[in-house]
Parts: C-alpha cells; sequence; structure tokens
C-alpha cells in the first residue's frame, strides 16, 4: 500500500468516526402501561366506530341534512372529537331505545351535540 492511499483511508476513517460521535444519540424509552389506560383508548375507539355506525344509518343522515349539516361534514367532525366527546356521545347513543324507536326529543338531542361539537371544533 503507498503512503496516498494509506493517507486517504485513514483521512476517510477519521471522517466516519467524527461523523458517528456528531450525530445525535437518541435513547429509548420503555414505560410500563396499565391495564386500565388501554382499556381506555380501546373502549375510546370502539365508542368512535359506535358514533360512525350511527351517523351511517339513514334516518341519521335524513335528520342532518334536514338540519343543514352535510353528513360528510358531521363525520369528518367525528374524527375530530376529544375522547372524552366520544365517550359523552357514545353513553347517549347507549340509552337510546332498541330497534330504533328514537323519539324526536332523543333524535333532535344527539343532532344538537352533534352539531354543538361540530361548530365548537
Amino acid at each position: 500500500m503507498n503512503a496516498g492511499a494509506s493517507k486517504l483511508r485513514n483521512s476517510v476513517l477519521s471522517a466516519a468516526i467524527a461523523a458517528v460521535f456528531a450525530l445525535p444519540l437518541q435513547s429509548a424509552q420503555a414505560e410500563l402501561v396499565s391495564t386500565e389506560q388501554v382499556m381506555s383508548d380501546t373502549k375510546v375507539q370502539t365508542d368512535r366506530e359506535k358514533i360512525r355506525a350511527f351517523m351511517n344509518r339513514a334516518d341519521a343522515e335524513r335528520n342532518l341534512m334536514a338540519l343543514g349539516i352535510e353528513p360528510e361534514l358531521a363525520k369528518q367532525r367525528v374524527d375530530a372529537l376529544t375522547d372524552a366527546e366520544v365517550v359523552t356521545i357514545a353513553g347517549k347513543i347507549d340509552t337510546l331505545p332498541a330497534g330504533g324507536a328514537l323519539t324526536n326529543t332523543e333524535l333532535i338531542l344527539i343532532l344538537l351535540i352533534a352539531i354543538l361539537v361540530a361548530i365548537l371544533i
């Protein structure tokens, strides 16, 4: 090996070592996640899906249109709801009578909540 090649090799090696030390080091962190936290996240996702399913119903879409709200906009707003809002609205859906026999008051209440959330966000 000649002196020029050796010098070049040492320069490249030195530059590589300097680059390694110049790069920011990232540390990994591991945390324990409680069962309650995992279950809470799962419940929120389940509740969000419940609201989406409710919003996909033909009668819900008709009522939104009657109130001048585009169903697609309302569905987008469901995705923007906070976890607390999702749990509250899903709880209201759970209290509705089985079989889809909504009273006008209950339907208006649900739609007003959805409208207020849509407007406030």
